[in-house]
């Protein structure tokens, strides 16, 4: 699936869904994985230390695709 330049990102969240890696589909949210807001504050201290890329609080939303969140990480990271 890699849509991203962010695989380990991917591998995360697969991993916090249980589900396997292929099935981390960027059209889906979070809440389409059935993941809440503590998984949220997780993905976000997995990015800064993985990537260096503060997220500030409400900059990631559980309702946004996981292609969103990866253009809104290029964007931080000036890609």
């Amino acid at each position: 699936m890699p849509v991203t330049a962010y695989p380990g990102l991917v591998a995360f969240i697969a991993d916090k869904a249980e589900i396997p890696i292929e099935e981390v589909d960027p059209e889906r949210t979070l809440e389409d994985l059935s993941l809440d807001s503590l998984t949220l504050i997780e993905i976000a201290l997995y990015i800064q230390r993985a990537y260096g890329i503060e997220v500030p609080e409400g900059d990631l939303v559980l309702g946004q695709k996981l292609s969103e969140w990866a253009a809104y990480l290029d964007e931080r990271s000036g890609r």
